[in-house]
Protein backbone atom coordinates (compact mmCIF):
# COMPACT_ATOMS: atom_id res chain seq x y z
CA UNK A 1 0.00 0.00 0.00
CA UNK A 2 1.56 3.31 -1.46
CA UNK A 3 -1.27 5.09 0.57
CA UNK A 4 -2.07 5.11 4.42
CA UNK A 5 -5.87 5.03 5.24
CA UNK A 6 -5.47 8.51 6.31
CA UNK A 7 -4.21 9.75 2.37
CA UNK A 8 -6.97 7.94 0.99
CA UNK A 9 -9.77 9.47 3.44
CA UNK A 10 -8.29 12.65 2.39
CA UNK A 11 -8.47 12.14 -1.11
CA UNK A 12 -12.16 10.73 -0.90
CA UNK A 13 -13.26 13.50 1.14
CA UNK A 14 -11.58 16.41 -0.96
CA UNK A 15 -10.94 15.00 -3.81
CA UNK A 16 -7.66 15.67 -4.56
CA UNK A 17 -4.32 14.44 -2.29
CA UNK A 18 -0.79 16.68 -2.41
CA UNK A 19 1.73 14.15 -2.26
CA UNK A 20 5.23 13.65 -2.91
CA UNK A 21 8.45 13.20 -4.76
CA UNK A 22 8.21 11.33 -7.48
CA UNK A 23 10.65 12.54 -10.15
CA UNK A 24 14.92 12.09 -9.08
CA UNK A 25 16.58 15.41 -10.54
CA UNK A 26 17.85 13.35 -13.30
CA UNK A 27 14.81 12.65 -14.43
CA UNK A 28 13.48 16.21 -13.94
CA UNK A 29 16.34 17.15 -16.87
CA UNK A 30 15.82 14.54 -19.16
CA UNK A 31 11.76 15.15 -19.13
CA UNK A 32 12.82 19.24 -19.53
CA UNK A 33 15.08 18.42 -22.54
CA UNK A 34 12.62 16.03 -24.24
CA UNK A 35 9.86 18.55 -23.50
CA UNK A 36 11.48 21.35 -25.10
CA UNK A 37 13.09 18.86 -28.56
CA UNK A 38 9.49 18.31 -28.82
CA UNK A 39 8.42 21.92 -28.88
CA UNK A 40 11.10 23.00 -30.97
CA UNK A 41 10.85 20.41 -33.57
CA UNK A 42 14.34 18.67 -32.94
CA UNK A 43 12.72 15.42 -32.76
CA UNK A 44 9.57 14.91 -34.87
CA UNK A 45 7.93 11.83 -33.31
CA UNK A 46 5.23 13.41 -31.81
CA UNK A 47 2.39 14.77 -34.55
CA UNK A 48 2.39 18.17 -34.69
CA UNK A 49 -1.51 18.18 -34.21
CA UNK A 50 -0.79 17.07 -30.87
CA UNK A 51 1.34 20.43 -30.06
CA UNK A 52 -0.87 23.42 -29.37
CA UNK A 53 0.11 27.27 -29.09
CA UNK A 54 -1.08 29.53 -27.06
CA UNK A 55 -3.77 31.79 -28.57
CA UNK A 56 -1.71 34.91 -29.41
CA UNK A 57 0.28 33.21 -31.30
CA UNK A 58 -2.02 30.34 -33.59
CA UNK A 59 -2.03 32.77 -36.87
CA UNK A 60 1.16 32.30 -36.99
CA UNK A 61 2.77 35.69 -35.90
CA UNK A 62 5.83 34.43 -34.14
CA UNK A 63 6.75 37.25 -31.76
CA UNK A 64 8.80 35.02 -28.53
CA UNK A 65 10.94 31.65 -28.80
CA UNK A 66 9.10 29.00 -29.98
CA UNK A 67 9.43 26.98 -26.19
CA UNK A 68 7.13 30.28 -25.26
CA UNK A 69 4.72 29.85 -27.67
CA UNK A 70 3.40 26.15 -26.48
CA UNK A 71 0.50 26.00 -24.54
CA UNK A 72 0.35 22.07 -24.10
CA UNK A 73 1.46 19.04 -25.55
CA UNK A 74 -0.86 15.71 -25.39
CA UNK A 75 -0.70 11.66 -25.94
CA UNK A 76 3.51 12.31 -25.04
CA UNK A 77 3.13 8.88 -23.34
CA UNK A 78 1.70 7.04 -26.73
CA UNK A 79 5.00 7.80 -29.21
CA UNK A 80 7.79 8.87 -26.55
CA UNK A 81 9.31 6.27 -24.65
CA UNK A 82 10.45 8.79 -21.76
CA UNK A 83 7.13 9.68 -21.04
CA UNK A 84 5.32 6.33 -20.94
CA UNK A 85 8.45 4.92 -18.39
CA UNK A 86 7.11 7.90 -16.25
CA UNK A 87 3.50 7.22 -16.90
CA UNK A 88 4.21 3.37 -15.73
CA UNK A 89 6.06 3.86 -12.44
CA UNK A 90 5.72 1.83 -9.57
CA UNK A 91 5.36 4.73 -7.19
CA UNK A 92 2.77 6.46 -9.06
CA UNK A 93 1.28 3.42 -10.00
CA UNK A 94 0.91 2.13 -6.56
CA UNK A 95 -0.54 5.46 -5.25
CA UNK A 96 -3.04 4.97 -8.17
CA UNK A 97 -3.88 1.48 -7.92
CA UNK A 98 -4.68 2.59 -4.10
CA UNK A 99 -7.22 4.72 -4.98
CA UNK A 100 -8.56 2.62 -8.49
CA UNK A 101 -8.17 -0.59 -7.83
CA UNK A 102 -5.40 -2.80 -9.35
CA UNK A 103 -6.79 -3.02 -13.05
CA UNK A 104 -5.56 0.53 -14.78
CA UNK A 105 -5.25 2.35 -17.92
CA UNK A 106 -4.00 5.54 -18.95
CA UNK A 107 -6.55 7.27 -21.11
CA UNK A 108 -4.38 10.24 -22.28
CA UNK A 109 -1.48 12.82 -21.10
CA UNK A 110 -1.22 16.48 -20.79
CA UNK A 111 2.15 18.63 -20.69
CA UNK A 112 0.81 21.68 -19.28
CA UNK A 113 3.41 24.23 -20.50
CA UNK A 114 2.39 27.33 -18.99
CA UNK A 115 5.33 29.91 -20.44
CA UNK A 116 6.66 32.22 -18.90
CA UNK A 117 4.91 35.22 -20.11
CA UNK A 118 2.40 34.05 -22.13
CA UNK A 119 1.19 31.52 -19.80
CA UNK A 120 -2.90 32.05 -19.52
CA UNK A 121 -5.34 31.43 -17.62
CA UNK A 122 -6.96 27.83 -17.37
CA UNK A 123 -10.73 28.73 -16.09
CA UNK A 124 -12.76 26.57 -13.55
CA UNK A 125 -13.55 22.36 -14.63
CA UNK A 126 -14.12 19.11 -14.25
CA UNK A 127 -12.13 16.84 -16.39
CA UNK A 128 -14.23 14.00 -16.60
CA UNK A 129 -16.99 16.40 -18.25
CA UNK A 130 -14.77 17.80 -21.22
CA UNK A 131 -13.79 14.05 -21.73
CA UNK A 132 -15.76 11.25 -23.80
CA UNK A 133 -18.50 9.71 -22.33
CA UNK A 134 -17.36 7.25 -19.84
CA UNK A 135 -18.67 5.16 -17.06
CA UNK A 136 -18.44 4.86 -14.39
CA UNK A 137 -16.63 8.63 -14.33
CA UNK A 138 -14.20 7.17 -11.96
CA UNK A 139 -10.70 8.76 -13.13
CA UNK A 140 -7.79 9.73 -11.29
CA UNK A 141 -4.88 12.53 -12.42
CA UNK A 142 -1.60 12.57 -11.19
CA UNK A 143 -0.30 16.05 -11.89
CA UNK A 144 3.54 16.53 -11.54
CA UNK A 145 5.37 19.83 -11.28
CA UNK A 146 8.40 19.36 -13.75
CA UNK A 147 8.70 23.03 -12.55
CA UNK A 148 8.19 24.43 -9.14
CA UNK A 149 4.26 25.69 -9.26
CA UNK A 150 3.78 28.93 -7.67
CA UNK A 151 0.50 31.18 -7.27
CA UNK A 152 2.97 33.73 -9.37
CA UNK A 153 3.49 31.16 -11.83
CA UNK A 154 0.21 29.44 -12.42
CA UNK A 155 -0.14 26.18 -9.72
CA UNK A 156 -3.14 24.49 -10.14
CA UNK A 157 -6.30 25.77 -7.42
CA UNK A 158 -8.96 22.95 -6.37
CA UNK A 159 -12.66 23.05 -4.84
CA UNK A 160 -12.32 20.68 -2.07
CA UNK A 161 -15.07 18.04 -2.27
CA UNK A 162 -16.54 19.44 -5.36
CA UNK A 163 -15.95 15.76 -6.76
CA UNK A 164 -18.97 14.31 -4.45
CA UNK A 165 -21.11 16.73 -6.43
CA UNK A 166 -21.20 14.44 -9.76
CA UNK A 167 -21.00 16.19 -13.22
CA UNK A 168 -21.86 19.85 -13.45
CA UNK A 169 -22.69 20.30 -17.10
CA UNK A 170 -21.79 24.02 -18.79
CA UNK A 171 -25.12 25.71 -18.64
CA UNK A 172 -25.11 24.90 -14.93
CA UNK A 173 -21.49 25.62 -13.70
CA UNK A 174 -21.45 29.18 -13.16
CA UNK A 175 -24.18 28.76 -10.67
CA UNK A 176 -22.36 25.95 -9.09
CA UNK A 177 -19.63 27.74 -8.57
CA UNK A 178 -21.62 30.94 -7.31
CA UNK A 179 -23.05 28.67 -4.76
CA UNK A 180 -21.57 30.12 -0.89
CA UNK A 181 -21.88 27.03 0.34
CA UNK A 182 -19.03 25.90 -1.67
CA UNK A 183 -15.70 25.81 0.29
CA UNK A 184 -13.11 28.21 -0.29
CA UNK A 185 -10.47 27.24 -2.92
CA UNK A 186 -7.06 25.83 -2.53
CA UNK A 187 -4.42 26.58 -4.23
CA UNK A 188 -1.39 23.64 -4.19
CA UNK A 189 1.86 24.64 -4.94
CA UNK A 190 4.60 21.91 -5.61
CA UNK A 191 8.17 21.82 -5.48
CA UNK A 192 9.74 20.24 -8.90
CA UNK A 193 9.30 16.92 -8.94
CA UNK A 194 6.86 16.75 -6.54
CA UNK A 195 3.26 15.26 -7.47
CA UNK A 196 -0.81 15.65 -6.68
CA UNK A 197 -3.50 13.58 -7.49
CA UNK A 198 -6.99 14.76 -8.22
CA UNK A 199 -9.97 12.91 -9.00
CA UNK A 200 -11.77 13.68 -12.31
CA UNK A 201 -15.06 15.35 -11.13
CA UNK A 202 -13.02 17.86 -8.49
CA UNK A 203 -13.42 21.34 -10.12
CA UNK A 204 -9.60 22.89 -10.49
CA UNK A 205 -7.93 25.80 -12.39
CA UNK A 206 -4.66 27.47 -12.98
CA UNK A 207 -3.91 31.02 -13.22
CA UNK A 208 -1.61 33.40 -15.28
CA UNK A 209 2.26 32.72 -15.74
CA UNK A 210 2.90 36.46 -15.96
CA UNK A 211 6.49 35.73 -14.53
CA UNK A 212 10.08 34.92 -16.28
CA UNK A 213 10.30 31.41 -14.51
CA UNK A 214 8.44 28.49 -16.50
CA UNK A 215 5.94 26.02 -14.91
CA UNK A 216 5.65 22.71 -16.58
CA UNK A 217 3.12 19.71 -15.28
CA UNK A 218 2.35 16.65 -17.16
CA UNK A 219 -0.90 15.21 -15.81
CA UNK A 220 -1.31 11.33 -16.33
CA UNK A 221 -5.29 10.72 -16.82
CA UNK A 222 -5.85 6.92 -15.24
CA UNK A 223 -8.91 4.94 -15.31
CA UNK A 224 -9.80 1.70 -14.74
CA UNK A 225 -9.89 -0.83 -17.30
CA UNK A 226 -13.59 -1.65 -16.45
CA UNK A 227 -14.49 0.90 -17.51
CA UNK A 228 -17.51 1.17 -20.56
CA UNK A 229 -16.64 3.75 -23.22
CA UNK A 230 -20.13 5.14 -23.95
CA UNK A 231 -19.08 7.01 -27.22
CA UNK A 232 -17.96 10.43 -28.45
CA UNK A 233 -20.10 14.00 -27.68
CA UNK A 234 -19.23 16.30 -30.17
CA UNK A 235 -15.93 17.33 -32.23
CA UNK A 236 -13.52 18.85 -29.84
CA UNK A 237 -13.71 15.48 -27.81
CA UNK A 238 -13.32 13.51 -30.65
CA UNK A 239 -9.59 15.58 -31.80
CA UNK A 240 -8.84 14.77 -28.21
CA UNK A 241 -9.09 11.12 -28.38
CA UNK A 242 -7.77 10.34 -31.80
CA UNK A 243 -4.96 8.10 -30.50
CA UNK A 244 -2.71 6.42 -33.23
CA UNK A 245 -2.41 3.24 -31.62
CA UNK A 246 1.27 3.23 -32.00
CA UNK A 247 1.74 0.69 -28.74
CA UNK A 248 -0.45 -2.03 -30.28
CA UNK A 249 -4.37 -2.60 -30.79
CA UNK A 250 -5.97 -1.52 -27.71
CA UNK A 251 -7.72 2.34 -27.92
CA UNK A 252 -5.69 2.85 -24.19
CA UNK A 253 -2.87 1.86 -22.95
CA UNK A 254 -2.93 -0.79 -20.32
CA UNK A 255 -0.82 0.35 -17.19
CA UNK A 256 -1.41 -2.75 -14.77
CA UNK A 257 -3.53 -5.88 -14.33
CA UNK A 258 -6.00 -7.00 -16.78
CA UNK A 259 -7.99 -5.48 -19.77
CA UNK A 260 -12.09 -6.78 -20.07
CA UNK A 261 -14.14 -7.45 -23.40
CA UNK A 262 -15.95 -4.89 -24.39
CA UNK A 263 -14.53 -2.40 -21.98
CA UNK A 264 -11.57 0.47 -22.48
Amino acid sequence: MALSREQQQYFADYGYLPYERVLSAAELDALRQRCEDIANGCVDHVPSRYIQLESVFRDGDAQADRLDQVRKMTHLCYFDDLFEAVARKAKIVDAIEDLLGPDLKLYCDQLMMKPRFHGTVTGWHQDSVAWPQFAPQQHVSCWIALDDATVENGCMTVIPGSHNWGPIGGEQREHFLANPLLPEPVPVELQAGSCMFHHGLNFHRTGANTTPNRRRGLALHYIRSQTMYLGIENEDQRLMTECEKPRGEFRFMLIRGEEFAGRV
